[in-house]
């Protein structure tokens, strides 16, 4: 049986607490997403990241609400708007 695999775009905000940490290489771990970083910026302590999440819609849900649980702003982003 195949599992199909989606590949989603958010825009993450990072709070001055989590900019240092490794974040998202945790989620990944944790939830058995790849992510490709689409854009990143740190402006004053705060984190600003555009990236796709690939996986299962389960997994990526589940990754989501674990960012969310982080203090990590999690906004879904349109098709096509950072390409």
């Amino acid at each position: 049986m195949t599992v199909e695999r989606h590949a989603l775009r958010f825009h993450l905000t990072f709070p001055r607490t989590s900019v240092t940490e490794p974040v998202l290489c945790r989620i990944a771990r944790e939830h058995e997403v790849e992510f490709n970083i689409r854009r990143a910026d740190i402006q004053e302590g705060v984190g600003t990241m555009d990236l796709s999440l690939s996986g299962t819609h389960a997994e990526i849900d589940a990754a989501v609400k674990r960012m969310i649980a982080l203090g990590v702003g999690v906004d879904p982003i349109e098709r096509n708007v950072i390409e």
